[in-house]
């Protein structure tokens, strides 16, 4: 299932030119990532119960537009590669009201221990692993 996560900008979040901080869109992303897991019945914290975790080994943002204060942004996160030790989710973000693409990214992540030792998440947590192959062929349909 395709989930798109909307979010209003707050003014806090943006800078002397009254647009979001280029360092806020990572948290967006973020919040997008987390929610999707959610929908999809694999929370964080079902992660962290099973002492896996996900640490983000790289960011990379496109910016293409801007948005300011009380715009709505509208964040579509998919899984880009997943082999069960390593994700890359892809990210597209546009403004709701205009439609207008604002930004392209993706985060690169891996599952480990609490030691940060590189797992594989079949043998941890075999149902979420199966979740994510049907999120990245929905993905690459």
């Amino acid at each position: 299932m395709a989930f798109t996560f909307q979010r209003r900008i707050n003014y806090y979040e943006t800078d002397r030119m009254g647009v979001v901080h280029h360092s806020n869109y990572i948290r967006f992303l973020e919040e997008a990532r987390c929610k999707m897991l959610d929908i999809n019945q694999m929370p964080y914290s079902a992660y962290e119960e099973k002492n896996v975790m996900i640490p983000v080994l790289g960011v990379n943002c496109d910016f293409k537009h801007h948005v300011s204060f009380d715009d709505i942004i509208e964040i579509k996160p998919f899984v880009k590669y997943f082999n069960g030790v390593r994700l890359t989710m892809g990210y597209e973000v546009t403004n709701k009201k205009t439609g207008e693409l604002v930004l392209l990214g993706e985060t690169k992540h891996c599952f480990t221990d609490k030691n940060l030792k590189p797992i594989r998440l079949q043998k941890q947590i075999p149902d979420f692993y199966e979740k994510f192959n049907n999120l990245k062929n929905l993905s690459n349909n």
